[in-house]
């Protein structure tokens, strides 16, 4: 146990080097070295058997165990280190990047192979003991072989490299897309923050003039308030909350303002299907947003006794849609911060890349919410 009382878990290096093998990458890796070894021993036997190094010395001095155990472990090592610039390259230039560097970066490995190919003829010659001429100039054509040899051990070195380079290459977007969805989750953050201070703002306001106008009121009006503002504080950091929760809250901000204008105001919630509501619960809305398009029709509209204000809730068909409807009795002039619908469509965009739908005729003012699924979310 630690200081705190929690268990802390111990790996001996055994069990430790036990997991790394076993791993993905441990036994890609693996992997990799046995390929690498059986390539190896395959252009051994192949120089020998295919090329003058039986011509040049007995049968049985042709083969040699030294180089037949060094072989694979030289061999391996150079793939592994032709691998690690490959995935270093890909760091610094990005995978698929430059086309010519692959293509440059492939026939570099192609010469390198080609190279020690001709060493192993040559070290082959070297210890089979014959005297039949310097390995370095051989008496008959090796260079088929060898270059056939080469030219295999290329292709499968480079189908390793391009797995490595897509491997790496979705790594990267996995990363870029997670580094996106937490700078969209922060932008969301900060849309939010704009709201708070601006409903307390309105509200404060008309606290203020309850106070004067009627206290009763006033008192009723601050109890309301601060059954909204716990509201405001448990969601603030949910992104998302269910219709239901909205339409619950959306009451009761209406309630709060009819305190001030009475009943100027009017509120209506149009349900499809009142036997079947479960949708509520299984569908989201940005936080807030319901009381935000509330807010927006209070403010610019005249709500008196002559010119009611009616905010009417209601779904499309297909229920991909909750709308918000209110009737226009525009306000002469009216001092607005610009921080309501584009502040709704904004989130929109960054929480589900999905867009909200204003309409506008001469008498009525509607807005269509996409209601969200769990699923859609970015």
């Amino acid at each position: 146990m630690n200081g705190k009382g929690k268990k802390t878990k111990v790996i001996i290096p055994e069990e430790h080097d036990r997991k790394r093998f076993f791993s993905p990458k441990g036994l890609y890796s693996s992997l990799n070295i046995i390929l690498f070894s059986v390539m190896a021993e395959v252009a051994y036997l192949a120089i020998i058997f295919y090329t003058d190094v039986l011509k040049r010395c007995d049968t049985g001095n042709a083969f040699s165990l030294a180089i037949f155990v060094a072989c694979p472990l030289v061999f391996c090592l150079i793939c592994f280190i032709l691998l690690r610039l490959n995935r270093t390259i890909s760091r610094k230039t990005g995978p698929y990047g430059n086309l010519f560097r692959i293509f440059f970066f492939f026939v570099f490995i192609g010469v390198i192979f080609w190279l020690f190919n001709y060493l192993l003829y040559v070290v082959a010659v070297a210890l089979s003991g014959t005297d039949g001429g310097s390995p370095f100039f051989p008496t008959e054509p090796i260079w088929p072989i060898i270059t056939v040899v080469s030219f295999a051990q290329l292709i499968v070195v480079c189908l390793i490299a391009l797995n490595q380079m897509a491997r790496f290459a979705v790594r990267m977007l996995r990363e870029n897309e997670a580094s996106k969805q937490e700078q969209a989750r922060a932008e969301v953050r900060a849309l939010q923050t704009q709201l708070n201070p601006h409903f307390l703002f309105n509200s404060l306001n008309t606290l203020v003039s309850e106070i004067d106008y009627d206290p009763e009121e006033a008192k009723e009006f601050t109890i309301g308030l601060a059954d909204a503002y716990r509201y405001i504080l448990q969601k603030q950091d949910k992104p998302l909350v269910t219709v239901y929760e909205e339409l619950v809250f959306l009451k009761t901000y209406i309630n709060l303002n009819r305190i001030r204008v009475g009943d100027s105001l009017s509120y209506e919630c149009v349900y499809p299907d009142r036997s079947n509501l479960d949708f509520l619960q299984y569908r989201f809305l940005p936080s807030l947003s319901l009381q935000l398009l509330a807010e927006n029709a209070l403010k610019h509209n005249v709500v008196s006794a002559i010119k009611p204000l009616k905010i009417t809730i209601g779904f499309s068909d297909d229920l991909h849609y909750l709308i918000v409807r209110n009737n226009i009795n525009p306000k002469k002039s009216v001092h607005s911060l610009g921080t309501g619908l584009k502040n709704l469509s904004e989130r929109y965009r960054l929480l589900s890349g999905e867009s909200i739908v204003v309409e506008r005729s001469a008498d009525e003012f509607i807005v269509k919410l996409p209601m969200l699924d769990g699923n859609e979310t970015r």
